[in-house]
């Protein structure tokens, strides 16, 4: 991306629905305490989190009623940077964070940030939690999948870090940015009715 799309973004930015500013910040008050560094709300700070997830997920073994908490929190967190990034917004139509999804409105992808969190605090995408695997438009699946299969291949400590997460979510939607010019739709904004029947919504 570049400066001028994230300035863009964040103008068109409008705020979270509850509960996710109060998840975000406990997000925010657990890496404080934990590493003493102030998150901030960027991707910079994503490797951050990343450390701090490698002790938490110690922490969830041992408790397991700690992996709810924990992924609801981080999820919130790491669902806001996507947010920021990309003009993007959640999808929150309950309390059952099973049903919350980051929805982006310049391409037609959504994922639910949740199971992403679910995926690094268990170190695999075969849990009892969210799904974290991208919605994307049937006719445009095969261009992503094969941008992303293009990439060096990651290390299994680092396939599942927020941070290696997000450089997905910027390089699949680079694809689906080209994909649309190429069609001639690159104006197009998909709102949340668009992704309601994917989400099962409808």
């Amino acid at each position: 991306m570049t400066e001028d799309f994230e300035s863009e973004a964040l103008e068109q930015l409008s705020p979270p629905p509850d509960p996710l500013p109060e998840l975000a910040a406990s997000c925010i008050d657990y890496v404080r305490g934990a590493v003493g560094v102030e998150l901030d709300l960027t991707s910079d700070t994503l490797p951050v989190l990343d450390h701090y997830l490698e002790g938490a997920r110690e922490a969830a073994r041992e408790r397991p009623e700690l992996l709810d908490l924990l992924s609801r929190a981080v999820g919130a967190y790491f669902g806001e940077v996507v947010r920021r990034s990309f003009a993007a917004y959640w999808i929150v139509p309950s309390d059952d964070a099973f049903e919350w999804r980051i929805a982006f409105r310049r391409v037609y992808l959504a994922f639910n940030p949740v199971g992403a969190a679910y995926d690094s605090l268990t170190s695999t995408s075969e849990h009892e939690g969210p799904s974290s695997e991208m919605s994307l438009l049937r006719e445009e699946q095969e261009a992503v999948a094969a941008r992303l299969a293009a990439l060096p291949e990651v290390r299994e400590d680092d396939y599942y870090r927020l941070s290696t997460r997000f450089e997905v979510i910027q390089i699949a939607f680079a694809a689906l940015r080209s994909e649309m010019e190429r069609a001639g739709v690159e104006a197009t904004e998909y709102e949340p009715e668009d992704y309601q029947e994917a989400l099962g919504q409808a």
